[in-house]
């Protein structure tokens, strides 16, 4: 009996798959129109049958396609500025680093203006600081107008006492001069000094209101000098945003990374470059001058990036899963690789990731397969199951490296375990449907099923 095994799924109640009768090729074959012929021998000798229960048994199903090596990490460098090229630092195939400077932009409109910021804010500082003292100037013109309004008050107080009691004496004196004891001189001279005492008195009074508008206009003018002192102090922040905005472009200094400079995005190598010097060059398009059959290309199809920077620490295998095997396979499924540029041996391993959903024009799902390069270490800034993958995959001990690009064949190997299965010797045909025969009631009864992992 053949010893290769398919799964099928049976249509009719699983408890029906009980005793199945594995009929011979011979009584498969009539009206099928199937690959194996049918052999007639008579209609008086019965049919030769055997019957058989379908096995468990772990199936193992290899799905492999031709594939290629791609970087872990491909960016495309271009500029945020519509700029000149001032100075190029790498050429193509040098290695580079994290935040190193790839190239020197020219903007120098860009340069002035953020100069002429950067003036501004210092400018706007000294208003804040000039604001300040004023309004500290105007608290103390309030403290000396509330000064002036108590003492106007007091000498207010002082002159009313004296008008009252000079009143009093007056009224004394005149009665005594009715009387004849005192002499009406005397008199005239207290009611002279009553009559200043009360002059003396208004004047307090209007001193004090003069000194009260004196205090309500200079708390007013605090009012309007504490205004201006946040108003000194926005125009500072203002001015200071707009001065960082600028340094952004141009230069912010020490340990920045302003947009007149393009930066490598991590450990790599540079696979391509379409920087001169003196170029013109546009945020959209890169560099238009570039020629129109060169690699990789603007969006646009009418430039080249600056820079081309590929992350070579670790590469990935691409491998389509067919749509019937997507559902057995995950993150974790065991995978090799063969790159017969690299080494004749394949690469075992396993799929770090996968899509998940199905392309929708070739119904596979997308594995992905990663390897790290030799000679490299395992980065610490990829994700926990990036990195065990690559721990788990050994590599021959040589100094050749794995290039993006390389031609390579990758496979996933589906495993399936404790599947029941009927050997192709039990299966009959009929057109596009495939049959198995099943004991039944003490009569064998044709069953449709589905063969497959």
């Amino acid at each position: 009996m053949n010893d290769s095994f398919i799964h099928r799924s049976v249509r009719r109640a699983a408890r029906a798959l009980g005793p199945a009768l594995g009929l011979l090729a011979a009584l498969a074959a009539p009206g099928c129109g199937h690959q194996h012929k049918a052999e007639v021998k008579s209609v008086s000798d019965p049919p030769a049958v055997q019957v058989m229960r379908p096995e468990t048994r772990d199936i193992v199903r290899i799905v492999g396609q031709p594939s290629f090596v791609e970087a872990y990490e491909r960016t495309s460098i271009y500029p945020k500025l519509t700029a000149y090229t001032q100075k190029w630092n790498v050429d193509i195939g040098d290695k580079v680093t994290r935040d190193q400077v790839l190239a020197d932009l020219f903007v120098p409109e860009i340069v002035e203006d953020w100069k002429q910021k950067g003036a501004t804010v210092e400018y706007d500082k000294k208003r804040v600081k000039l604001a300040e003292k004023t309004l500290l100037v105007a608290k103390a013109d309030v403290e000396v107008a509330m000064a002036l309004v108590k003492a106007a008050k007091a000498t207010w107080a002082q002159y009313t006492s004296e008008a009252v009691r000079w009143e009093s004496e007056v009224k004394r004196l005149r009665a005594e001069v009715g009387r004849g004891v005192v002499d009406p001189q005397v008199l005239l001279e207290s009611e002279n000094r009553l009559r200043g005492c009360v002059a003396a008195r208004q004047a307090a009074e209007a001193d004090i209101v003069k000194a009260e508008s004196d205090l309500q206009s200079k708390r007013a003018t605090v009012g309007q000098d504490e205004v201006a002192v946040r108003v000194a102090q926005a125009d500072v922040e203002v001015a200071d945003s707009d001065y960082k905005r600028l340094g952004a472009w141009a230069d912010c200094g020490p340990g920045q990374k302003p947009y007149i400079k393009l930066y490598s995005p991590f450990n790599g190598v540079i696979v391509a470059r379409n920087a001169n010097t003196w170029d013109f060059v546009l945020p959209a398009t890169g560099d238009p001058s570039a020629d129109e059959h060169a690699p990789y290309q603007s969006p646009s199809g009418q430039g080249s990036p600056i820079y081309v920077v590929d992350r070579t620490d670790v590469v990935r295998i691409f491998v389509d899963i067919p749509e019937h095997d997507a559902n057995f396979v995950d993150v974790g499924s065991k995978a090799s690789v063969l790159i017969k540029a690299f080494r004749e041996q394949p690469i075992l391993g396993t799929v770090t990731r996968t899509s998940w959903a199905l392309n929708v024009n070739s119904r596979t799902l997308r594995a992905e397969i990663d390897l790290p390069n030799t000679g490299s270490p395992i980065p610490d800034d990829l994700p926990q199951v990036v990195r065990d993958a690559l721990t788990r995959v050994k590599l021959p001990d040589t100094d050749s490296q794995i290039l993006p690009g390389m031609y390579a064949y990758g496979k996933v190997i589906i495993e399936r375990p404790k599947v029941r299965a009927l050997p192709v010797a039990a299966l009959a045909y009929a057109g596009e449907k495939t049959f198995c025969w099943i004991h039944e009631n003490g009569k064998a009864v044709r069953i449709e099923v589905q063969t497959g992992v």
